[in-house]
C-alpha cells in the first residue's frame, strides 16, 4: 500500500509540472544559500584555525601603551624565554615614481627569528634581515599590487626620503602582512614619527614547562607592579593565539548566524509555497479524492498521500539545493584561492548535507500537514459531485 501511494505521489507531483518546480525553486534557493554560507563559514573558520595553529602554543602577545622599558620587564618575567618588539605604521612609500600608502613593520633585528615565528611569517625568496641591515626591507607577496611595476630583489623603495633595498619576499597568512614592507625597528623610528622607545607589540616566547596562562598572569602582574596600578586599570593587554582565534570565530559565528537567518527566510517562503500548492492540489483533485475514498482508501491513506507529495517537494528542493550550494561553495573557494589573499578551505561536511536534506524534507511534511488533513476529511459523496 505504501509503495502504491509513493508511486501515485511521484506521478501527481510530476503531473503538476511548472507548479511543482516553482514550489521546489523556493526550497532550492533557501537550502543552497544555507549550505553554501555555512560551508564557507566553516571553511573560513578551519583556515583561520590552521593559521593560528601554525603560530604554535608557546607565544604570548603584549600590546597597548608599551615601550622599550616594558620589553625589559617582560623579558625578566617568570616563564619568559625571550621577547622581541616591533612597531607598525601606515606610511607613504615611493617606487619607480609612484607613491602609495602601505603597511610598514619595524622589527627588532636581533629578535627577527622570534618575531617571524610568532607572526607566522617566512622568507620565500631572497634572504632574512640581518642585524646589520639598516636600510634593507622584506616585502609581502602582494606589495607589488600597489604599483604598476613589481619590485624585485635589489629594487629601491623610498620611505620619508630614505632609500631601502629589497632583500627578499615573505609568505604570510595575515592579509595585512601580505601587503606590507618590513624593516628594522630603529630604522623605522628614525625615518618616521615614532618616539625613541615606543613599540606597538611584543612577542613573548615561553620557557619549557610553563603554560600561556601562567606566563600571561606573570607578565600582567609585573607590568601592573611597574606602573603602580590595580587589576582592571591596565593600559596594555596580553593575548595568546587561542584568545585571538576565539574572538575571531565568535565574530564569524555571529555574522554567519545572521546571514543564515536571512537565507532561512527563503525556506519559510518555500514552506508557505508548499502549503499553497497542496491546497490548490486539493481543489484540483477533489473528484480524484472522492474516487479514492469510494474504492476503499481510508482517511489515513489520503493524508499519507498528500504528506508524501509535500515531503517529495521538500526532498527534491533540498537535494538540488545541496548540489547548487556545493557548486557555489566550490566557486567561492576557487575565486578566493586564485584572485584574493583570503584563505578558505572546503567546509561542507556529511552532517551539514544530511542535515540540510532532512530539514527540507521535514519542512515539506510540516507544510503539507494541514492540507493533508483537509483532503482526508473530505466527504466522499461531496467530493464525487464536485465540479
Amino acid at each position: 500500500m505504501i509503495l502504491g501511494l509513493g508511486k501515485l505521489a511521484v506521478r501527481n507531483t510530476l503531473r503538476r509540472g511548472k507548479k511543482s518546480w516553482i514550489t521546489i525553486l523556493a526550497v532550492l534557493i533557501g537550502i543552497s544559500a544555507v549550505v553554501s554560507l555555512v560551508s564557507l563559514g566553516q571553511g573560513l573558520e578551519k583556515a583561520i584555525t590552521e593559521e593560528f595553529e601554525d603560530l604554535g602554543a608557546d607565544n604570548v602577545y603584549v600590546s597597548g601603551d608599551i615601550d622599550q622599558d616594558d620589553l625589559q620587564i617582560i623579558q625578566s618575567s617568570q616563564g619568559v624565554d625571550d621577547a622581541g618588539a616591533y612597531i607598525t605604521s601606515t606610511e607613504l612609500v615611493e617606487f619607480n615614481g609612484e607613491s602609495q600608502y602601505v603597511n610598514v613593520y619595524g622589527v627588532q633585528l636581533d629578535k627577527v627569528g622570534l618575531i617571524f615565528s610568532g607572526q607566522g611569517w617566512s622568507v620565500e625568496e631572497g634572504r632574512q634581515l640581518r642585524s646589520t641591515d639598516k636600510t634593507s626591507v622584506l616585502l609581502g607577496p602582494s606589495f607589488g599590487e600597489n604599483f604598476d611595476d613589481n619590485p624585485r630583489i635589489r629594487s629601491q623603495i623610498e620611505l620619508n626620503n630614505t632609500f631601502f633595498r629589497v632583500t627578499g619576499f615573505i609568505s604570510a597568512g595575515d592579509p595585512q602582512a601580505q601587503n606590507s614592507m618590513i624593516t628594522g625597528l630603529e630604522t623605522l623610528r628614525e625615518t618616521s614619527e615614532f618616539e625613541d622607545r615606543e613599540v606597538s607589540d611584543i612577542i613573548v616566547r615561553l620557557e619549557e614547562g610553563f603554560t600561556q596562562e601562567e606566563v600571561q598572569e606573570n607578565i600582567q602582574q609585573d607590568l601592573r607592579r611597574d606602573r603602580g596600578i590595580e587589576e582592571g586599570e591596565e593600559d596594555f593587554s596580553t593575548s595568546t593565539p587561542q584568545d585571538i582565534l576565539d574572538s575571531l570565530t565568535s565574530i564569524l559565528g555571529v555574522v554567519q548566524g545572521i546571514v543564515v537567518g536571512l537565507a532561512s527566510i527563503a525556506l519559510f517562503v518555500g514552506g508557505i509555497g508548499i502549503m499553497n500548492t497542496m491546497y490548490m492540489a486539493i481543489n484540483e483533485r477533489t473528484q480524484e479524492i472522492g474516487v479514492l475514498k469510494a474504492i476503499g482508501a481510508s482517511k489515513k491513506d489520503i493524508r499519507l498521500l498528500f504528506l508524501m507529495e509535500a515531503g517529495l517537494i521538500g526532498f527534491t528542493g533540498g537535494l538540488i539545493g545541496i548540489m547548487v550550494g556545493i557548486g557555489t561553495s566550490e566557486l567561492a573557494v576557487y575565486l578566493a584561492s586564485n584572485f584574493s589573499d583570503v584563505a578558505i578551505t572546503r567546509g561542507y561536511t556529511p552532517q551539514l548535507l544530511i542535515g540540510a536534506l532532512t530539514f527540507s524534507t521535514i519542512l515539506g511534511l510540516i507544510s503539507g500537514y494541514l492540507p493533508s488533513r483537509r483532503a482526508s476529511n473530505l466527504d466522499p459523496a461531496d467530493a464525487l459531485r464536485y465540479e
